[in-house]
């Protein structure tokens, strides 16, 4: 069994708000074998399906899971992989797959091409085959959806950034009319994976490692950090509010300081589930003092809290000084006796 009822439990719990004795506690430890073999270039680490199941198999089996842990396979193609499925383009590179290489196009706004859905498409195939591969190993681990990346950040991968950016001020309704085709395809898309995964594995996951018997999907638009709130409302909040009401439950990444001044809009949707803090390259850990002001402000409004690749050592401050009601947490541990720890100190902290 790759989740017990007590876990489901606590799940239901974070979705739902509700309080319980303590945080839904993601915590994970290696058992101290050899990690598997690195690729020979970036085409086997990415592109040969063969290696990449073996490479799950490997990793799932090795790793330790406590409290809500549990094996979860992220089907990995880079943030934002629907923008090759649907006319753009991609590039292999060691860390991430690149998606804004080769503008779908450059400057004719009159003469540009439609978005359409491919699934002739090498990413398309590519994403097919690793998830029918990791269905494969259902008693070993789950297997997640793939990184669509956000509406907005997928736009940018088509046009540019920096064109999409000097649009929104001289092209605003050409963008909003490429807006309506590609959100129609991320809807499309998301349809097919997400009632598939619950279907064949009885849940679905996701990058962001949280079961859900639910459809679900950590939202995010990483392009807002250059917008005004003005902006952001017009363009982005709009998509959003669009994308929540097709699926059970939302979490949206909120990605670095530059994102905080849309923080009061995005808390305004209602199916909103949860955001997720993720405070940046260079800012302090997410679970700095610093950031315990947004965290209330995101309970006060009724949502959950998620944080990702915590450190346990900044664990007894946050619980001594926010309640964990709604939050999911995760943290790599040294092992078991740690992990029991982290556990009991949430309870004794909880309030």
């Amino acid at each position: 069994m790759l989740i017990s009822e007590e876990q489901k439990r606590r799940y239901t719990a974070f979705w739902n708000r509700e309080a319980t004795d303590r945080a839904c506690l993601y915590l994970t430890s290696w058992d101290g074998s050899a990690g598997f073999p690195g690729p020979k270039d970036v085409d086997q680490q990415w592109g040969d399906m063969e290696y990449r199941e073996k490479q799950a198999v490997y990793n799932m089996t090795h790793t330790n899971f406590h409290a809500e842990g549990f094996p979860s396979v992220f089907t990995n193609f880079g943030p934002g992989s629907l923008s090759p499925i649907i006319g753009g383009s991609y590039k292999f590179a060691p860390a991430t797959v690149w998606f804004e290489n080769q503008p779908f196009f450059a400057e004719d706004w009159e003469t540009r091409p439609t978005p359409a859905m491919n699934r002739e498409s090498k990413m398309y195939q590519m994403i097919e085959d690793m998830t029918s591969r990791h269905l494969g190993h259902k008693d070993l681990f789950f297997t997640s959806i793939s990184d669509i990346g956000g509406t907005y950040d997928v736009l940018a991968a088509l046009r540019g950034t920096e064109s999409l950016l000097y649009d929104m001020y001289d092209n605003p309704d050409e963008i909003k009319k490429l807006r309506n085709e590609v959100a129609p395809l991320w809807k499309e898309y998301y349809l097919e994976y997400a009632p598939r995964l619950i279907k064949e594995q009885g849940c679905m996951t996701s990058w962001m490692p949280i079961w859900s018997d639910k459809t679900y999907y950590p939202l995010q638009c990483d392009y807002s950090a250059m917008l005004s709130p003005e902006m952001f409302g017009e363009f982005i909040l709009p998509d959003l509010k669009f994308q929540t009401e097709y699926m059970d439950r939302a979490i949206y990444h909120l990605d670095g300081p530059g994102e905080l001044p849309h923080v009061d809009q995005l808390l305004s949707l209602p199916r909103l589930s949860a955001i997720q803090w993720t405070s940046g390259d260079g800012n302090d850990p997410v679970t700095d003092p610093r950031w315990y002001d947004l965290f209330r402000r995101i309970q006060a409004a009724g949502k959950g809290i998620v944080l990702l690749g915590a450190d346990p050592a900044g664990l007894e401050t946050l619980f001594k000084n926010v309640s964990q009601r709604g939050f999911f947490i995760s943290a790599g541990v040294r092992d078991e006796q740690e992990a029991n720890e982290i556990v009991e100190m949430a309870k004794k902290l909880n309030f």
